[in-house]
């Protein structure tokens, strides 16, 4: 099973749009997906009610836990509930605790994806922890960018001093207006700073239509309008290289 972090340590920038996009790829691509929604906003847990199942995801950092399986391809949530904001201090048993059930679920999932809260703490440092692979969605607003640094430095750091095997998967630009100079001028920045070490190779524009399907909680892809189609390319074509970068494909 990979595990898939999703993360950012600021609200406000797409990462649970994303993060719930991504397991509606991968189920789409017959993959058993196991979404763990880390933060207590709960907007994953609530765009995917639908395959809510049990344990919750509080219930990872508590005790052994078994999460029954999928009999065919497609998506189980453990949800965000009001327990996670009890999580607080960074707690050696708690994150093995985490991590070993994340190790147990793999033998009946082939990914988990974790929605992670936007302040960093003890769970987002688990689920570095457990992770193989992290992507962190950014905002082109100047108050987004700000953060940038330390969000790196924390993902560089747990690399190094407890998980070796993570993989940084890249900064992606998200909610992209095309018709904003400003936005623009922060990417060529953000592309001259960063360069393809951190910057991932792909960019999401702010589509209108993304949040419609979102409200009827499905894929953007999935919706007739011409508009969402083309948001659902853009959103795919992003996917793809990812999926090829983790190798699978």
């Amino acid at each position: 099973m990979k595990v898939i972090v999703v993360n950012n340590e600021k609200g406000g920038v797409g990462k649970s749009t994303i993060a719930v996009h991504l397991a509606w790829y991968f189920a789409e691509h017959r993959k058993r997906v196991l979404f763990l929604d880390l933060d207590p906003q709960s907007n994953a847990t609530t765009t995917l009610s639908a395959q809510i199942g049990e344990p919750e995801a509080a219930a990872f950092f508590a005790r052994p836990v078994a999460v029954p399986p999928l009999s065919a391809p497609g998506i189980r949530v453990a949800a965000a509930t009001p327990a996670l904001r009890g999580i607080l201090t960074v707690d050696r048993k708690l994150i093995q605790q985490f991590r070993s059930n994340l190790m147990d679920a793999s033998r009946v999932f082939d990914m988990a994806i974790i929605d992670t809260p936007p302040t960093f703490g003890a769970r987002n440092l688990a689920a570095l922890i457990a992770g193989h692979f992290v992507l962190a969605p950014i905002d082109l607003d100047d108050y987004a960018i700000d953060g940038i640094e330390t969000l790196l430095k924390h993902i560089v750091g747990v690399k190094e001093k407890y998980n070796p095997d993570l993989t940084f998967l890249g900064l992606i630009p998200n909610r992209l207006q095309t018709t904003s100079p400003r936005q623009r001028d922060n990417l060529k920045g953000l592309v001259r700073k960063f360069g393809t070490k951190y910057l991932f190779n792909g960019v999401i524009p702010q589509r209108s239509s993304i949040g419609e399907a979102l409200a009827e909680k499905k894929p953007v892809w999935s919706l007739p309008k011409t508009a969402a189609r083309e948001a659902g390319r853009e959103m795919r074509t992003v996917f793809d290289k990812l999926a090829a970068k983790m190798e699978l494909t």
